[in-house]
C-alpha cells in the first residue's frame, strides 16, 4: 500500500471546496498504478495516472468502475481483475513498461470511482497474457 495515496487532497473548485481521497487497494501483479489529482486545463480537476513495472510495448487498459464483489482471474496469468469495468481508456506501454492516462474528474460530489490498469500482451509460450496493477479508489466529497 502506498502511504502517499492515503492522504486527503484539498482542492478548491470555482464554486466550493472539494476534498478528494486517493486510496490504493489490491495486489500488484503486472505493474504498479499510482495517481495524483491536479487542477485541470479547464473547469474542474484531472486525475493523472502512471503505470510502472508493466510489460513493455503492450496494450494498457485503464478500467473505470466499482470494486468487484469477487475478483476475476485474467487470461494467461494469476492476476486478478478487481474492478467491474464501466468504462475504459486505452494506450500502450513504452519500451520501459510505463504508461500514462489522464481522467477528467466530473464536477459531481459525492463521487467514488475505482480504477485498475490491465496490461495485455502476446507471449509465444502462453498466447494472450493479461496482467493487472493494484487499484486506486477516488472518493470525493
Amino acid at each position: 500500500m502506498k502511504p502517499y495515496l492515503l492522504a486527503s487532497l484539498l482542492v478548491t473548485a470555482t464554486a466550493a471546496a472539494q476534498t478528494y481521497t486517493l486510496t490504493a487497494f489490491g495486489p500488484q501483479c503486472g505493474g504498479d498504478l499510482h495517481a495524483q489529482i491536479v487542477a485541470g486545463h479547464h473547469v474542474g480537476h484531472d486525475l493523472l495516472f502512471g503505470v510502472t513495472g508493466a510489460r513493455p510495448n503492450a496494450l494498457a487498459v485503464l478500467v473505470l468502475g466499482h470494486h468487484f464483489a469477487a475478483p476475476v482471474q485474467l487470461p494467461g496469468s494469476q492476476c486478478l481483475l478487481l474492478v467491474d469495468p464501466r468504462g475504459t481508456m486505452l494506450t500502450t506501454t513504452t519500451a520501459t513498461g510505463t504508461a500514462h492516462f489522464v481522467f477528467h474528474v466530473p464536477p459531481v460530489v459525492p463521487i467514488t470511482i475505482d480504477f485498475q490498469a490491465v496490461i495485455v500482451s502476446h507471449s509465444h509460450h502462453h498466447g494472450l497474457v493479461a496482467e493487472s496493477t493494484d487499484g486506486v479508489r477516488l472518493t470525493g466529497v
